[in-house]
């Protein structure tokens, strides 16, 4: 009987268990961002090496820890294809799995702003109609306020009442840019809108916001789960 080398089987095994590795490591996890009628729930866990099943008329979007996203509509059978890879942070899919398990209703209960439907994935303007922690990942930093009738001045403060800059958000205008050079991580501000005084805790993320999934994930981190969640429904 004609054997190989031994020193031919360990390759061809450890070359074996590199391919099987390299496939599982593509395969990774999903995490439901959003399904509708489907028997998946928003926050559930996927293996990237099991099937998935998905009846007529099902839809689900998928989210990888890499920012990867996967849109599927049923009937459908088969592992979602595409690559699922590992992103920067371990914990990511975790972290927005928790958030939408304790968060099933729209964004809009929590504060989002009405005015935005989403965008496939890019940042929603920030609330600047009530206050609480607000993170801040793009430059300039977009304020959005719901009545826009009128024109306002507004007065940006910081914590220890200096004025840092004064801006007029003209009226029938719903956004507001303002430079995220004003802001600093873990600095409260006040955003004087005439009489209405807009209290806030800014938290900044300093690095790119290309990764949707690593995003969300540090927004719900830090306490920003209504932006977080106007995300996730954005993509």
């Amino acid at each position: 009987m004609n054997k190989r080398p031994r020193h031919q089987r360990v390759r061809i095994l450890v070359g074996g268990w590199i391919i099987l590795a390299s496939t599982l490591a593509h395969a990774a996890q999903w995490v439901v961002v959003s399904a509708d009628q489907a028997t998946l729930q928003p926050g559930s866990l996927l293996d990237g090496t099991k099937p998935l099943k998905l009846a007529a008329g099902a839809q689900v979007t998928l989210l990888a820890e890499n920012g990867k996203t996967l849109k599927l509509t049923g009937p459908y059978t088969g592992i979602p294809a595409g690559d699922a890879g590992k992103g920067a942070g371990a914990n990511d899919l975790q972290a927005i799995a928790s958030l939408l398990q304790g968060h099933r209703e729209s964004a809009s209960t929590l504060g989002v702003m009405r005015g935005f439907e989403g965008n496939d994935g890019n940042l929603p303007p920030i609330d600047a109609d009530t206050s609480g922690v607000r993170c801040l990942s793009t430059d300039p930093v977009v304020f959005w306020r719901d009545k826009i009738a009128k024109a306002e001045e507004v007065k940006l403060i910081d914590d220890q009442g200096r004025i840092i800059a004064t801006f007029t958000w003209p009226a029938r205008q719903a956004e507001l840019p303002v430079p995220a050079s004003h802001f600093v991580d873990g600095e409260r501000y006040l955003l004087k809108r005439g009489d209405k005084e807009i209290r806030l805790l800014i938290h900044k993320n300093e690095g790119p916001a290309t990764n949707p999934t690593a995003l969300a994930a540090w927004m719900a981190q830090k306490g920003c789960e209504a932006q977080a969640m106007a995300l996730l429904q954005g993509l």
